[in-house]
Formats: C-alpha cells, sequence, structure tokens
C-alpha cells in the first residue's frame, strides 16, 4: 500500500510538472490594428484577451478583435446603444507573438541579428533559427451578415523581430513599416463593422526533443471562442504517461530486489 501511495504521488507531482511546462513554454499571441481614421485601436493583448491565443507548438492559429473592444464602439444617435463603428483600411495591421524571438535565439541578441536592416533580413534571420509562418489569412465580418475573405500577398507578408523586442512580429500593413511600399493586403478592401481576424500557420515553435512523438496525433488548431485561445497539444498527456510508466518500471524493480 505505501508503494502505491507513493507511486501516485509521484505521478501527481509529474503531471502538475508537465503542465508548469506547458504554461512556461507559451507565447501570447494577438491582433494589433486600427484603421484608417484609428479607430478600432489594439495595441496589446491586455486590451482584447477574447482574441488572444497561447502558441505552444506549431500549428495553425487565429486571432482577432470584435465590436465589443471598447475602441471600436460608437454611441448610435437613434437609440443610445454603443454598437460597432465602420472600419475601414488600415495604418497598423499586424499580428504580435510574444518571446517567440528571444525563445529561439531569432532576434535581439542573438549573434547575426544586428547584420539585418530591413524587414526582409530579419524574416530571413528568423527562416534560418527553424520559424516559418505560412497561409495568412484575412476575414472580416460585418453587422449584416456579410463575411468578406481580404487577399493576401504572401510574398509581401514580412515576419521576425520587426521591432527588436524579443516577439515575432507579422506584418501585414503599417503605415511606419516596409509595408508601407509594399503591403500584403489592399487595405482598401478592409471594411467592416464587426469583426476582423487573421489566421495563420506557424512551425519552428518547439525544439525537436521537445515536440511530441511523431506517432502521437497533435491537435494544434486553435479554437476561436472563449476568453483564452489555447491548443491542445497533448504535450501533458503524453509526459504523464511517459511519467507513470518509468516509476511503475522502478516500482517493480524495488520489489523483486525486496523478494
Amino acid at each position: 500500500m505505501k508503494l502505491r501511495k507513493i507511486i501516485a504521488a509521484l505521478a501527481a507531482t509529474t503531471i502538475a510538472a508537465s503542465a508548469m511546462a506547458v504554461v512556461a513554454s507559451a507565447h501570447e499571441t494577438f491582433l494589433m490594428y486600427t484603421d484608417l481614421n484609428w479607430g478600432w485601436g489594439c495595441w496589446s493583448a491586455a486590451e482584447f484577451p477574447a482574441g488572444t491565443v497561447d502558441i505552444t507548438a506549431d500549428g495553425t492559429y487565429t486571432v482577432y478583435i470584435d465590436s465589443t473592444l471598447p475602441t471600436a464602439q460608437v454611441e448610435d444617435a437613434d437609440t443610445g446603444e454603443m454598437v460597432g463603428a465602420a472600419a475601414t483600411g488600415a495604418n497598423v495591421f499586424c499580428v504580435d507573438i510574444d518571446g517567440l524571438a528571444a525563445a529561439k535565439d531569432a532576434g535581439a541578441g542573438a549573434a547575426g541579428y544586428d547584420d539585418c536592416v530591413t524587414g526582409k533580413d530579419k524574416q530571413a534571420f528568423a527562416e534560418s533559427k527553424g520559424i516559418s509562418i505560412t497561409d495568412v489569412i484575412v476575414t472580416t465580418t460585418s453587422s449584416d451578415g456579410t463575411v468578406t475573405d481580404v487577399p493576401v500577398n504572401q510574398d509581401n507578408v514580412i515576419y521576425g523581430d520587426i521591432e527588436a523586442n524579443g516577439k515575432i512580429r507579422i506584418e501585414l500593413f503599417n503605415a511606419y513599416g516596409d509595408t508601407n511600399a509594399a503591403p500584403a493586403v489592399d487595405t482598401s478592401a478592409i471594411n467592416f463593422d464587426e469583426k476582423i481576424a487573421v489566421t495563420f500557420t506557424i512551425a519552428g515553435v518547439a525544439d525537436a526533443a521537445a515536440e511530441a512523438p511523431a506517432d502521437d496525433v497533435v491537435d494544434t488548431q486553435a479554437p476561436t471562442t472563449g476568453d483564452k485561445q489555447s491548443p491542445d497539444t497533448g504535450v501533458e498527456g503524453v509526459a504523464a504517461v511517459a511519467g507513470l510508466a518509468v516509476l511503475a518500471g522502478g516500482a517493480m524493480l524495488v520489489s523483486k530486489k525486496r523478494k
């Protein structure tokens, strides 16, 4: 009985440690956007946590902001109610992934980064560290039910530690950045009053040794609802099972020696 209690206690510790490791490796990601008139301003994950995701593994993720964002609301002249303001175009349209450049030695402080001058230079540097971002999709929704897929020129998307702050930024358009001259989206096609979302696929998040075994199915599709989106990577279950197997094997060995 004592041996069983020890195994149960150690198993609980293993599961807790595994869960803590997953949380520690999460990279909070949000949609940074303001329209042509500086409306719908979202400048940090804290301003709209419902639309953020925690990136913990390679996969496809969606970030968004909608008309419940305080800076996206105006008072209806007829009803006095707060409603979503019409958004047109963009001054800033980016996705920020917190801490990923620092974690992968793919940005400021890394050897060779200071030689990067342009956004594309910084993208190439991030790619040299194994990070890649593909299949960027932009969707807008209006209160009349209209859903629009805004075309994205994938070749003009820039990503990397663009601001030398340890984050990986996906830049679609920035009036003050390289994409001002070569935007990844036609900002005149952005017209909505309900929601704007960006979906993208990212690789190179985790080191190969930390990823789940190839035989395990890992679901990295982020949900699109909830206060904090976080994909089910299956890492906790794998670690717990592995830990229990090791503990059980050790317990059996001890038991045999006692006999």
